[in-house]
């Protein structure tokens, strides 16, 4: 989960910083569609660490009750997160994707201060 949300910023970081310096290569369609795919991928990981981690973190007897309190408060961040594109009409694009990609780093520091709750194999 953490290297996924590293992974993250990273992408997002570099497509800022390639966007401030006008970086010839983004001027086609194919370096977007390379990022947004490894946007992508990583997102993936994300939602995939975090549903192992609370399955793994939860007893089976309430582990049904777990599953729902965290789908309704992502869904909830997701709609509060919908606000980010103030950002966007007061800034531009690339000051959305720095804000998003701080927010990735930010969040992989504290998957790696979460306890472990896997049983090693």
């Amino acid at each position: 989960m953490a290297l996924a949300s590293a992974a993250a910023g990273i992408v997002g970081l570099m497509t800022w910083l390639f966007a401030q310096i006008d970086v010839p290569l983004l001027q086609g369609p194919y370096a977007f569609a390379a990022l947004f795919l490894l946007l992508n991928i990583a997102h993936a990981g994300v939602r995939l660490g975090r549903k192992v981690y609370l399955v793994d973190m939860a007893q089976s007897d309430t582990r049904a009750a777990m599953v729902a309190v965290s789908n309704t408060a992502i869904g909830i961040a997701m709609l509060a997160g919908g606000l980010i594109g103030i950002i966007a009409d007061l800034y531009d694009a690339a000051s959305v994707i720095l804000v998003l990609a701080v927010g990735s780093l930010a969040a992989a520091l504290y998957a790696l201060s979460l306890a472990e709750v896997s049983e090693p194999a």
